[in-house]
């Protein structure tokens, strides 16, 4: 829930950066965090994930873990950020840009992030996760406030100046987002930097096959956006960014939920308990009952979406053959429910310590990727890239789900998920036998009218198709 509120705050964000920006200045602000992210990963080196897997074997030792984990995070990464700064100046598309200096001020509240990310750890471990949920909301309240005031009266009439306080107001949301945490995470455990050599020897031997995984992930993830950048410029990339932002914001709701499901998984296969293939199976069907609507409906609503997060510039023009952001929406939508799957057998390999099969895979996948947009983004641009990502998307999921099951005997049934595409299905009549009236009486603000309907005739055709009874509610709220 915590994490629903922030992706609405970021879709406000969304909104007021896309009014204060044209499309192709929108571009260079999307590129920005597509180039820092592409890096940064190294920089989590998927630490986060380890940490909490560490603290669940080892509660005994949750600040010895959570102090070296703080020194390694800080180590690899101010090394990582200060090379992202450099090569922020040295690349020729970014000359003669804001680019630079943009970067310069977004490394600081990736840094800051960082650290956070690590003390929530502890929440998660702990089951607390509603102080993370806190800091986060609070975090991101703050940066809509900054940015509300940057955009509407400090530099209303100077873009050039007012385009690098957007990324201010990423840093100083994530301060105050890393010192609420740090006050709460201390109720629970000391916070100090520690230095256990062979520890951390441990530690970056656990965190290295994963964290280059994820690395590997990050650029079939993001190389898209920055390919369409250098390939086809800064209005493509704008365009494209304004669904990549929404598949981002979506994206951490599956990857939240599998970190709250890591420490109980990981038990279960270390107790022997078959519980795990349970476990497994109710994840499988979560994912899908939460990403499935999101495609249909989103789909099918694609254009009035980006008109209430964007601007008009920014939807298709079919009769002049300009393809917009909602033509992107509707592809990266199907990674959506893909990376929501994927997800599950990625920290099903984490959880029985067989994190380094994931390097192979996402290195196969990120060189598919790689390819795929040098030969789609010349011919059919940004759409190009997206047809790519979700092929991408599915060959993980081939790779990674055959991976899991070689080490790990589960097996996944589908008699729940026929009944969740038939509700999403239910559901997606229902909206587009809708929306011509809806769209006569609001235009494209139709969502707003659209999407609570949506929810509820999917939550009465669950339980109507029996996909979701009390029962499998009351199983899954179990801790």
């Amino acid at each position: 829930m915590g994490r629903a509120g922030v992706a609405i705050m970021s879709l406000v964000v969304l909104k007021i950066i896309t009014y204060y920006l044209d499309v192709g200045k929108y571009g260079e602000y999307s590129n920005v965090y597509e180039f820092l992210a592409l890096f940064s990963i190294i920089a989590d080196f998927g630490l986060y994930t380890i940490t909490v897997r560490e603290m669940s074997k080892d509660e005994e030792n949750i600040p010895k873990i959570l102090g070296n984990i703080m020194t390694l995070r800080m180590i690899i990464g101010v090394i990582v950020m200060t090379g992202v700064i450099i090569a922020g100046f040295m690349i020729p598309s970014h000359q003669g840009t804001e680019m630079p200096y943009a970067i310069m001020i977004a490394t600081t509240a990736s840094m800051i992030a960082l650290v956070n990310g690590t003390m929530t750890s502890v929440f998660q471990e702990k089951y607390k996760m509603q102080h993370a949920a806190i800091g986060q909301i609070l975090g991101k309240f703050i940066q809509v406030s900054y940015m509300v005031l940057a955009v509407f009266v400090l530099f209303s009439d100077n873009k050039s100046q007012g385009f690098y306080h957007l990324f201010w107001s990423g840093v100083l949301g994530n301060f105050v987002m890393m010192a609420y945490t740090y006050v709460m995470v201390k109720k629970y455990t000391p916070i100090r930097l520690r230095f256990d050599k062979d520890y951390l020897k441990h530690l970056l031997k656990q965190a290295a096959p994963y964290g280059l995984a994820l690395f590997f992930s990050n650029i079939y993830f993001r190389a898209d956006a920055i390919l369409i950048f250098n390939m086809r410029g800064r209005v493509e990339e704008g365009l494209y960014g304004v669904s990549a932002r929404l598949l981002e914001a979506l994206a951490i709701l599956p990857l939240y939920f599998m970190n709250a499901v890591l420490p109980t998984l990981t038990r279960h296969i270390k107790e022997k308990l078959d519980s795990y293939k349970k476990i497994l199976q109710y994840t499988f069907d979560f994912q899908l009952m939460l990403s499935l609507p999101f495609l249909v409906g989103g789909f099918i609503l694609a254009d009035s979406v980006i008109y209430l997060i964007a601007k008009p510039e920014f939807l298709s023009r079919l009769s002049e053959g300009f393809y917009g952001s909602d033509a992107a929406l509707q592809i990266v939508l199907f990674s959506f429910v893909l990376i929501s799957l994927n997800i599950i057998f990625n920290f099903t390999l984490i959880s029985i310590g067989k994190q380094a099969k994931l390097l192979w895979i996402n290195m196969t996948c990120a060189i598919f990727n790689v390819i795929g947009n040098l030969i789609f983004i010349p011919i059919l641009g940004f759409r190009g890239s997206a047809y790519t990502t979700v092929a991408s998307q599915l060959l993980v999921l081939i790779l990674v789900s055959y991976t899991a099951r070689k080490y790990l005997p589960f097996k996944i049934g589908f008699s729940r998920a026929v009944k969740i595409l038939l509700s999403a299905l239910i559901m997606g009549a229902v909206i587009y036998l809708l929306k011509p009236t809806a769209f006569s009486l609001v235009h494209y603000w139709n969502a707003i009218i659209l999407v609570p309907i949506g929810a509820v005739v999917y939550l009465v055709s669950l339980f109507a198709t029996k996909a979701l009874t009390k029962d499998l509610i009351k199983q899954v709220m179990h801790k």
